[in-house]
């Protein structure tokens, strides 16, 4: 009777496991909409698939609420940014970031509101965090961002640093239950946005050999499908092993000047993007406004 019970637990726990990967994919995608949309300045039509988008996850990303808000802006809707950025900042979006981001908002009477309630939404979100595993985190990255300085970095130093680092990632899965250490964890530490790994976690693991990355992998990827991590920085890393040769899912931009950056087969990498809800090659290469190139078939 136990072993049918835990059998049965195990099968619910998969099941609820699975609907949540397939939420936060349908997610990626609607977000991704609503971002073309504003390229297209059809702010409106972007305003109407945002609101869609923060309906099918319990939680939305800091970064998409506030380029939601940028789109409100447009609109010239203070009620609406001021919605939106209160949100962010309920998910780590810091005053700093938004400070670089808006201008016309930070005339509206609702930007003073919005400073003054702003030390309490993020003490309150902070709480929700694992402080202490967070600063380690912080504090591994920075170490591994210092020993690649030009004039102190060497060969000894960075192998010293980067074993310690992937050791360390691994202790913090186990104690994680087997989990990488994602967003609800330490945060979204993502200080220039979701396309950027700047102090971010997977700044780390660009560093590690590539048996090591792939020891990694399944616990990233988990992270990507239940919202724990963006896609793009999972994509990154995998690409960036393979870069002299050619890209998997093409998220480096074409260097013309020593035919760098290629990707390997674009249409197996937007089949393969989808699988992970990253947006399409065409459309993440129209945001970033860059080029990129297909490796020609032999």
């Amino acid at each position: 009777m136990n072993k049918i019970l835990a059998f049965s637990i195990t099968i619910l726990l998969f099941g609820i496991q699975k609907i949540s990967s397939q939420d936060y994919l349908n997610y990626y995608e609607t977000i991704n909409k609503a971002e073309i949309a504003n390229l297209d300045k059809e702010f409106k039509k972007s305003d109407s698939i945002y609101q869609i988008a923060f309906k099918l996850v319990e939680k939305p990303f800091k970064e998409d609420y506030l380029l939601a808000s940028i789109n409100s802006e447009k609109l010239n809707d203070n009620q609406k940014t001021f919605d939106y950025l209160k949100k962010g900042i309920s998910t780590g979006l810091t005053i700093k970031r938004i400070k670089s981001q808006l201008t016309e908002f930070k005339k509206s009477k609702n930007w003073k509101i919005l400073k003054i309630e702003y030390n309490s939404l993020r003490e309150n979100h902070l709480k929700t965090l694992n402080l202490p595993l967070r600063e380690e985190i912080v504090e591994m990255i920075r170490k591994d961002q210092k020993v690649r300085a030009p004039i102190i970095g060497n060969g000894k130093q960075l192998k010293k640093i980067d074993t310690y680092n992937y050791n360390r990632l691994l202790e913090i899965i186990k104690e994680n239950n087997n989990k990488w250490p994602g967003f609800s964890i330490i945060g979204e530490i993502t200080p220039k946005g979701k396309y950027d790994v700047t102090k971010n976690i997977t700044l780390m693991p660009l560093h590690f050999k590539k048996e090591q990355i792939e020891k990694l992998r399944p616990y990233m990827l988990e992270a990507v499908l239940n919202g724990e991590m963006y896609p793009y920085h999972f994509a990154r890393l995998i690409d960036y092993k393979s870069i002299s040769n050619c890209q998997f899912y093409g998220t480096y931009k074409y260097n013309k000047k020593y035919d760098l950056g290629k990707i390997c087969d674009c249409d197996k990498a937007n089949q393969e993007r989808k699988k992970i809800g990253f947006e399409s090659i065409q459309d993440f290469y129209r945001k970033s406004e860059s080029e990129y190139k297909c490796k020609t078939k032999k």
